[in-house]
């Protein structure tokens, strides 16, 4: 069965069953004798109810795989972006703020995003196994361009403000002795923004269904997210001289601090809209499915089946039983 591609999963309970285990693509041993030590899994009970929990811990930890690499990819593209267009203005990001970010938002989300429990519930959706899925893709590229706009956006408005102060950047050499680098508003608008979007990032790519089960039952994941944007909103509306190692410029104005609250909220509506575009969206589902670019079935038995059907007369039916 195996050298027709079919992936066969295997429970025993004895010695005589050690080879099937060993052999098999799934191995689960019902006891803990002889079995167990040639099986890559030990069922506490006794039965074989532990199948559909091994199918389900395997979806869920597919998935929390593929969201911590999407969430580590994303923090590349959004870092880059920031630190591009801050270049562009002749400015960077300080010290204080790549530790914050580097350290106290992504380090924090790339372990609790993995601590997502498997749903309750076997699904019969196969989860996506493939980083160029047309879903993945798709994802990352609209994500990306959500990055963009919205940074290019809250830097625009800033420099629409009647109160805006365009700082032109004096390069190192030219500092005297003592002078300190003198941080200016698109800096500071950039680093919030951007520490806001790692957040949104993280909880978008959260959403679970089908294969894992929703983002509050996430506990690590649900203080990660508090921790996080309460710390970026006391940073936005306490005064820069309160915390100087941030090294951030003084928005004097309140409403503009609330318009950029109000630019996460649709960042992040929008976010959450792409990636339930492709589940709610069918029209979508059937255009990314052209890019796939499948010729045929990889699986023998699949083709099988299909040529048997294909050359079939009416003595001959084939019954799928499933997927």
């Amino acid at each position: 069965m195996q050298q027709r591609s079919y992936s066969i999963c295997m429970c025993g309970d004895g010695a005589n069953d050690c080879e099937a285990l060993r052999h098999s693509n799934v191995g689960i041993a019902l006891s803990k004798c002889e079995a167990s030590l040639a099986a890559p899994f030990t069922s506490s009970v006794f039965n074989i109810t532990c199948v559909p929990v091994l199918l389900k811990e395997g979806q869920g930890a597919l998935e929390n795989g593929m969201a911590v690499f999407r969430f580590t990819a994303m923090y590349s593209v959004i870092q880059y972006v920031s630190v591009l267009l801050l270049i562009h203005h002749e400015s960077t990001l300080g010290d204080y703020q790549y530790l914050l970010e580097d350290l106290g938002i992504v380090l924090l989300f790339d372990f609790a995003l993995g601590y997502t429990k498997p749903s309750k519930i076997l699904s019969s959706v196969r989860p996506r196994g493939s980083l160029m899925h047309p879903f993945t893709v798709y994802s990352f590229i609209v994500q990306t361009i959500l990055v963009v706009v919205f940074i290019l956006l809250s830097m625009w408005l800033v420099q629409q403000q009647p109160w805006y102060d365009p700082f032109h950047f004096i390069r190192a050499e030219y500092l005297a002795e003592g002078e300190q680098y003198i941080s200016y508003f698109e800096t500071t608008v950039n680093f919030i923004h951007s520490s806001f979007q790692y957040i949104i990032i993280a909880v978008v790519f959260s959403i679970g269904h089908p294969h894992r089960r929703p983002m509050y039952t996430n506990i690590p994941m649900l203080v990660s997210t508090a921790l996080t944007v309460g710390f970026i909103v006391m940073i936005l509306f306490v005064p820069p001289d309160k915390i100087p190692a941030m090294e951030l410029a003084n928005i004097p104005s309140n409403s503009f601090k609330l318009l950029m609250l109000g630019l996460v909220v649709c960042n992040l509506l929008l976010s959450l809209g792409v990636e339930y575009s492709y589940r709610v969206i069918k029209p979508l589902q059937w255009l990314l499915k052209l890019f796939r670019c499948k010729k045929g079935h990889k699986n023998k038995f699949k083709c099988l089946i299909d040529e048997l059907n294909a050359a079939a007369t009416g003595l001959i039916k084939w019954t799928i039983v499933c997927e």
